[in-house]
């Protein structure tokens, strides 16, 4: 069974919803505010996202 939710996981990363965390935060001031480098913990994904705040 435990093959099937790592297959689900798989599924779920390949259509875009990803297991995020954070992995490195830059602090900035006017209209960019913060920024944050995010990686998945399933498939390894890395991309940046705006933070919250």
């Amino acid at each position: 069974m435990n093959w099937l939710r790592e297959w689900l996981m798989r599924v779920l990363c390949s259509l875009g919803v990803h297991e995020l965390e954070v992995t490195e935060v830059q602090v900035g001031f006017g209209p960019s505010g913060t920024v944050e480098k995010v990686s998945c913990r399933r498939c390894g994904y890395r991309g940046t996202r705006r933070g919250r705040g």
